[in-house]
């Protein structure tokens, strides 16, 4: 047995069903193991698909991905990707394949200083110069990603090191990660918790990675504590829900926002806490954007697993699940009045009805510019009209959705019960994440149907992939939302001035004809009725079919304040 083949044994033995990744000339010899794996290989057609595959994989089995790519351009490929999983704290397995151990001269062919590239990516890079090593670190890679599954682990493998037979007893290398966290600072923020009149929660997708939103659920019942959501936590306790403020952040809704420049405790709960999300003073973005803290004596409570991530007064580095269970098995750890605290959050907002709910319901969600005028239908179409559309269309089904101006559209319109059903990328934001991204969903979960939304600019950054969804029938609905421009650089043009408009406006394919040259059904829509037969007619065929929707220029909301 090689290297190669240990290696895919560790991996079969901890049920990894799918890898994705692109071959080369150094990786090879790992293939050759794959070839007679009982693991499918998935073949992208391009090294940042196979990670953004892999990525979309990890969010919806909750597991970690897979991800591998060859020496050189290979892995430069793959980073984008990587570096797309790092940012929104989602566990990778990266294997990159290199040249000899000794044939890496700085001129030689392909030959590049990989672990430089990836050791700002991921949360720990190896780089074994012989087999034994190999499969201890591969070990110590996978024990992390089950135990502290913070982001992307990285493994470079040279081509001869993939091959070494001296091994030794592989079932004798063991390697277990105990995560060095640190509780010493709870009693500190349940006295803060117990002090606090208008305590408001950000809450994470960590909580959804530490399968703790039964916990978190039992907390918010108790204690009823405000929630407001980060990009990719909506849908952890139902949109219905008054205490369900929103998204918080720069494109957040005026509830989240008003509670979090009001509030006077902010307990955050697996979210980084990004400057989109809170630190508007410091936004490089729009500075008034968003009015700065008017209560500066706002203290923050952090609990995150991923040690460098942590910010504010009290700091937990610990497992969200452990923090919650303690909570619990308080009484009740708040003394605030909550029908106090929510009336004032609601009344400073003006107010529409919940769809679903009682008209006589006293908490109402808030308007948004843009969002009452639904109604439209006059080509060409608004976006928010088309996406209204397709959000109503496609309940209970994954959502993925590629960077771009629609993302604020769609995380403003949707209406979440359920966590992980919109996916997309928050923190890195590549434009080009979501055909490949909707492909590992798809072959994450092959018996369910998945809804892809992409703008006409970002759809034709990982094109390519359509070939991914026919050589593996995926039953993709891909929408492209055509407005012949690049909406939100259009939209920080304006910013900057009305009469800038360079480099914004796109000369477009016909997307149709595109996807029917792979192999891939479509049709195209402008009116709302079209896009409604349209919808009806891609969902029945349980096929990829791609939609070319045209649509007005963006009109991207900014939330009342």
């Amino acid at each position: 047995m090689n290297t190669s083949e240990a290696i895919i044994k560790l991996l079969e033995d901890k049920n990894v069903k799918h890898i994705f990744g692109h071959p080369g000339e150094q990786i090879l010899p790992l293939y050759y193991a794959l070839n007679n794996s009982k693991i499918k290989h998935i073949l992208t057609r391009h090294e940042q698909g196979a990670a953004h595959a892999a990525d979309a994989y990890a969010r919806v089995t909750g597991k970690f991905g897979v991800c591998i790519a060859t020496a050189g351009g290979g892995a430069l490929n793959l980073s984008m990707g990587v570096a797309t999983a790092f940012k929104d704290s989602i566990p990778l397995l990266v294997i990159t394949g290199d040249n000899p151990t000794n044939s890496k001269e700085k001129h030689s062919f392909q030959s590049i200083d990989i672990i430089a590239i990836f050791k700002s990516i991921v949360i720990k890079s190896f780089n074994p110069q012989n087999g034994k090593l190999a499969v201890a670190n591969i070990k110590e890679a996978l024990d992390i990603l089950e135990k502290e599954p913070r982001g992307p682990v990285h493994i470079n493998l040279s081509k001869d090191v993939l091959l070494d037979e001296d091994l030794g007893n592989i079932k004798n290398k063991k390697f277990i990660h105990y995560p060095n966290y640190d509780y010493n600072n709870l009693n500190e923020a349940i006295g803060l918790l117990k002090e606090s009149k208008r305590p408001l929660i950000i809450a994470g997708t960590g909580i959804i990675w530490g399968k703790s939103i039964c916990e978190f659920e039992n907390f918010i019942r108790k204690d009823m504590i405000p929630v407001a959501t980060t990009y990719h936590s909506q849908g952890i306790i139902s949109e219905t829900n008054k205490l369900n403020l929103g998204m918080i952040g720069i494109r957040g809704t005026p509830l989240a926002n008003y509670a979090l420049n009001h509030s006077d405790l902010i307990l955050t709960l697996g979210s980084r806490i990004s400057e989109r999300t809170i630190d508007f003073k410091k936004s490089y973005y729009n500075e008034n954007f968003l009015k700065n803290y008017k209560n500066h004596d706002t203290k923050i409570i952090h609990v995150n697993i991923d040690k460098p991530s942590l910010k504010g007064n009290i700091m937990i580095h610990g497992d969200v699940k452990v923090v919650l269970n303690k909570l619990n098995h308080l009484n009740k750890t708040t003394t605030f009045s909550s029908k106090d605290w929510l009336d004032e959050i609601y009344k400073n907002n003006q107010k529409i009805a919940i769809p679903g709910l009682n008209p006589d319901e006293k908490y109402l969600k808030h308007e948004i510019d843009g969002i009452n005028n639904l109604n439209h239908v006059h080509p060409p179409l608004k976006p928010q009209i088309a996406i209204d559309e397709i959000l109503k269309s496609s309940k209970g089904l994954h959502v993925v959705n590629d960077a771009g101006s629609h993302t604020t559209w769609v995380t403003l319109l949707i209406k979440a019960d359920i966590p992980g059903k919109l996916l997309f990328s928050g923190g890195m934001a590549p434009m080009g994440y979501g055909l490949p991204a909707s492909c590992g969903v798809a072959i994450a979960k092959p018996d369910e149907s998945v809804v892809l939304i992409n703008g006409d600019g970002g759809f034709q950054m990982n094109i390519q992939e359509l070939a991914t969804v026919k050589t593996n029938n995926l039953p993709i609905l891909i929408f492209v939302l055509n407005n012949n421009q690049l909406g939100v650089i259009r939209q920080w043009e304006k910013l900057l001035s009305d009469d800038l408009r360079y480099e914004i406006d796109l000369e477009n394919p016909d997307f149709v004809a595109i996807a029917n040259a792979y192999g891939i059904d479509g049709e195209k829509v402008e009116t709302k009725n079209e896009l409604k037969l349209a919808i009806c007619q891609g969902l029945k065929l349980k096929k990829p079919y791609l939609i070319e929707v045209i649509v007005d220029e963006e009109d991207i909301p900014l939330p009342k304040m």
